[in-house]
């Protein structure tokens, strides 16, 4: 489960990002103030910041210019109203990862989300060290999944990406749905499936679980 710090001082937006991204599996912590997020940013230890420019005490420039000096390279996208290109080259400038404007589509923000912590990961092993792929067992079959469960094609479908790990925002992209509709059939797949997680759907379709 990765860790996510949302800096963000506006309490709807915040809470907002914090119920949809806990939602797609992440573990988030939230900070209203500079000072805050960068207590959290040391003790949390996240792999990826969203940080908003905004902020009552310091700005969030500071904020990424003082991770920055201490060593810290966690991701950081900022999700800022500043919409001028000198704001953004700025944030580059001091080490951002990405930006995003507001307003923004959740479904661009999730997925960006997703691109830089896909990005932060270590890289997987070379083919010579990967474990044999006859050693994984066959996930069910697409009638054990109708019969068992009572599962759409659709969801079928939905299943087998959220065995692989994608998050409700590269579903959407994949199958060419809102991120919302893809929220709504996650909800369903699981509540059918009778799991309370996300991670529980790829050892229940591997049979481990």
């Amino acid at each position: 489960m990765s860790r996510i710090l949302v800096v963000e001082d506006t309490l709807e937006i915040a809470e907002g990002l914090q119920r949809t991204l806990e939602y797609d599996g992440y573990d988030v912590s939230l900070a209203t103030k500079a000072a805050h997020a960068l207590a959290v940013a040391t003790s949390d230890k996240p792999e990826l910041i969203v940080l908003d420019l905004g902020l009552p005490d310091r700005d969030g420039y500071h904020v990424l210019q003082q991770l920055r000096e201490r060593g810290n390279q966690t991701p950081v996208l900022i999700l800022s109203a500043r919409r001028d290109e000198a704001d953004k080259l700025q944030g580059f400038r001091l080490g951002a990862d990405d930006y995003v404007t507001k307003p923004f589509s959740i479904l661009e923000l999730m997925a960006r989300i997703s691109a830089l912590l896909r990005r932060a990961r270590p890289a997987a092993p070379s083919a010579g060290t990967e474990a044999p792929e006859a050693a994984r067992p066959a996930p069910l079959s697409d009638e054990a999944l109708r019969e068992r469960y009572n599962l759409t094609a659709r969801q079928i479908d939905v299943v087998r990406l959220l065995g692989e790990g994608f998050t409700n925002a590269e579903i959407a992209a994949k199958l060419e749905m809102s991120y919302y509709t893809a929220r709504n059939h996650t909800e369903q797949v699981l509540a059918k499936l009778g799991v309370s997680s996300r991670a529980a759907v790829g050892a229940l379709l591997y049979g481990q679980g």
